[in-house]
């Protein structure tokens, strides 16, 4: 194959993940409306115990969610989090863990 029909793919499925990443971005923003009560609308918390979630690798907020609502998590404020939780789908949670884990990213810079 051509070495430019590759590279012409290549920036084109680029593009196409940008858009998607933008659009996922959106769409955790979205859905993290109840979160940004406690954490902050730019991950930084508003009240001293809650954690800051601005930057958190995404699969790290995935699992803390996971285990909130599995109930394996359930020190300090958790039975807070278990009921947020329980209201949230598996790809709630991972549009919201993306959501903060790109605040502050030059990619979110450039998303928003």
């Amino acid at each position: 194959m051509n070495k430019w029909i590759v590279v012409y793919f290549a920036f084109l499925f680029s593009g196409f993940l940008s858009a998607e990443e933008s659009n996922q971005f959106e769409i955790g923003k979205q859905k993290a409306k109840v979160c940004m009560t406690c954490h902050g609308a730019d991950g930084i918390a508003l009240i001293d115990p809650y954690p800051n979630l601005r930057g958190q690798r995404a699969s790290y907020l995935v699992s803390a969610l996971k285990d909130y609502k599995s109930r394996e998590r359930t020190s300090g404020l958790a039975i807070l989090m278990q009921q947020q939780a329980d209201t949230l789908s598996n790809q709630d949670m991972k549009d919201i863990a993306y959501y903060y884990s790109m605040l502050g990213s030059e990619s979110q810079d450039k998303m928003e």
